[in-house]
């Protein structure tokens, strides 16, 4: 007796069978698989079962092409719902939130951490690739923590200075022991705030970095640089984007997304436009009947802070950024009486008193920003190894 499974065989032998009788042919092919499955119950079978999707269609090409019963859709709605949210939970996580970006805690005291504790917490900081070095030159928590920035670039191979940058922070608050509430925003929540800001060009630069909240407190210019912001608009957005996290202790929620459900514009708190994002400024547009210039916005760095703490951002300078014509003299006037309602009169205020200033220099949405220049000969003590730099920050601790 042929040991071929019915399932697969095409043989012309089949075809003959179910032309004299089909009946006699499903019977026939019945007991021959019964005897095939009893003979060979120990190899594993070719088909499987259709699955997901697959098993749903073919229940419905049985159904004759009526009309799909009720267990059938809920069946495959069920199946297509638990396809988005596995999709969808991989999407949020990413591929990077696979290497361990969760807050890196321990038990054990930092100078007595090994090589497998550092090394995790390398992971967790996002710097992986380093990993393999750490653990063949570091055998303990003191010795990381006599490490400086030459020993770091030679010794682990770190080339990148914001890398080095942002272990030279994170070791500072391991053996001081402070309280540092920017270091519990890693650098994946730094890319998504640079949405909030209205930089989302510069996403893959900062990713790269591996720019988290605490190097982002201690950017200098040259770092902004160093990651291609060279426009100084830029430049002072993430200035003031910094600030107002740094005043709000470095709280994720502090900033305003979205407006209040059939929020008016005499509804609006002054001292609440401090906290919007790029996005609702955009929406604020769009009541104010600008719909047409909103997505000009979008890149522009333009965002609550910078329009309310920078007192050179005024109404002219947010024409030229949403690329409203200069000809169309009532539609700026429209847009700068607006903004005076929305800042109110003490901001508006604060703006001409510094033009009035006779050093005023007016902002432009294409200006280039300065770096600054280090003499070769200077005066004051050189650096020690293992001391960072913090002048030039974009940000400084005593910001005006």
């Amino acid at each position: 007796m042929e040991s071929k499974n019915f399932f697969f065989r095409r043989s012309g032998s089949v075809r003959e069978s179910r032309s004299k009788n089909a009946s006699k042919s499903r019977e026939r092919d019945k007991s021959c698989s019964s005897n095939y499955d009893n003979s060979h119950s120990q190899q594993t079978p070719i088909a499987t079962k259709p699955k997901g999707f697959k098993k749903i269609f073919s229940k419905m090409r049985r159904a004759n092409s009526g009309p799909i019963p009720q267990e059938l859709k809920k069946e495959f709605e069920a199946d297509k719902e638990q396809c988005r949210a596995s999709a969808g939970s991989q999407l949020a996580l990413g591929w990077e939130s696979q290497k361990g970006l969760a807050p890196f805690e321990s038990d054990v005291p930092f100078k007595d951490w090994d090589s497998e504790i550092i090394s995790s917490w390398f992971d967790s900081m996002g710097l992986y690739m380093y990993s393999k070095e750490v653990k063949k030159c570091i055998k303990t928590g003191e010795q990381l923590a006599a490490f400086s920035n030459i020993d770091l670039e030679a010794k682990l191979g770190i080339q990148n200075t914001l890398h080095r940058k942002k272990v030279l922070l994170a070791l500072m608050t391991r053996i001081q022991n402070c309280e540092d509430p920017a270091g519990n925003l890693d650098h994946q929540w730094v890319t998504r705030w640079l949405d909030d800001v209205g930089l989302p060009q510069y996403k893959d630069a900062f990713l790269e970095a591996r720019v988290d909240g605490r190097v982002l407190n201690f950017l200098t210019i040259d770092d902004l640089f160093q990651l291609k912001v060279t426009n100084q608009l830029h430049h002072l957005s993430l200035r003031r984007g910094i600030q107002i996290l740094r005043e709000n202790k470095f709280e994720p929620s502090c900033l305003k997304r979205r407006g209040a459900p059939g929020e008016r514009d005499s509804q609006i708190v002054h001292s609440d436009v401090v906290f919007w994002t790029n996005h609702r400024v955009m929406e604020w547009l769009r009541h104010v009947d600008l719909s047409e210039y909103a997505p000009n916005l979008r890149g522009s760095g333009v965002h609550g802070a910078l329009l309310v703490l920078e007192k050179r951002f005024t109404a002219e300078l947010l024409a030229g950024v949403l690329s409203i014509p200069a000809s169309k003299t009532l539609l700026r006037r429209h847009l700068s009486l607006h903004l005076k309602d929305l800042l109110g009169p003490d901001v508006i205020q604060e703006k001409r008193e510094e033009e009035g200033q006779p050093n005023y220099q007016p902002l432009s949405p294409s200006s280039k920003a300065k770096q600054p220049k280090k003499s070769q000969f200077t005066l004051k003590r050189k650096k020690s190894k293992s001391e960072m730099d913090f002048e030039d920050m974009v940000c400084p601790l005593s910001s005006p």
